[in-house]
């Protein structure tokens, strides 16, 4: 029986924050615009390029869609020049994730950022066979609509009762909600342990150990959970046969 973990990648597995306030301030700058600080940008996040951007500009403009789609292109081609400048994978994560390939876990990717950004990163952080699927952004709605998680969890092949969504915010909780999955939040990311459990995470990893670690407590419930639906049908059944005598 194959389960499956899906990861976020900002936040989660890397620590892109640096390259994305590059990019950003650099596109501002072009602008005329005044420079963001990495706090701001930080609760700008999580809702893919486009809502990056518009948030990112100043207040007066934000609805301006022709303004918006101008800063996103520069954006785009700001970002492609530093991406993987300073993008580093966190401390011991690399290792939980070779750890969960080794114990025959099913492993994907799932981001709001750029497809294109998302697979370059994710090859240069952790290699080409590290995960079984990788996805950026694509033509599937955007997290936390399920649509792009249940995406993954088909290409990776499991079910997504039987998948873990690991993420950093609010969005990849929701996004685990909305598909059915479980979830673990992670402490090291853009948004805090309270967010993450008001949210609804199952789980809060505070090192990419515990990931581990709470992977294999939800597949012991899982497994525990089909063993007492099981006994729970044959309790039935046994008792709809002595009904018929």
């Amino acid at each position: 029986m194959a389960y499956g973990i899906i990861f976020d990648l900002d936040g989660t597995l890397a620590d892109t924050m640096d390259d994305l306030k590059t990019a950003m301030n650099s596109t501002l700058a072009i602008l005329g615009y005044e420079p963001r600080t990495k706090f701001e940008l930080l609760n700008f996040i999580n809702n893919g390029s486009r809502e990056f951007v518009r948030r990112s500009l100043p207040t007066a403009v934000q609805t301006e869609n022709f303004i918006i789609d101008s800063a996103l292109e520069i954006y785009g081609q700001e970002y492609e020049k530093c991406f993987c400048d300073k993008t580093r994978a966190f401390t011991g994560i690399y290792e939980a994730v070779q750890v969960l390939k080794n114990e025959k876990f099913k492993l994907g990717v799932l981001s709001n950022k750029p497809d294109k950004f998302v697979k370059t990163i994710v090859a240069k952080l952790f290699g080409f066979d590290a995960f079984d699927f990788v996805l950026g952004q694509s033509d599937l709605p955007h997290k936390p609509d399920p649509a792009s998680a249940l995406f993954v969890a088909k290409m990776i092949g499991v079910k997504p009762n039987k998948c873990i969504f690991v993420g950093d915010s609010d969005v990849d909780i929701k996004t685990a909600i909305n598909a059915g999955m479980r979830s673990i939040g992670v402490s090291w990311g853009y948004r805090s342990v309270e967010l993450l459990t008001e949210t609804g995470a199952n789980y809060i990893a505070e090192s990419p150990n515990q990931i581990i670690e709470h992977a294999k407590e939800v597949i012991r419930i899982t497994r525990l959970e089909k063993k007492m639906k099981k006994e729970h049908e044959n309790k039935e059944l046994s008792i709809y046969k002595q009904k018929r005598g």
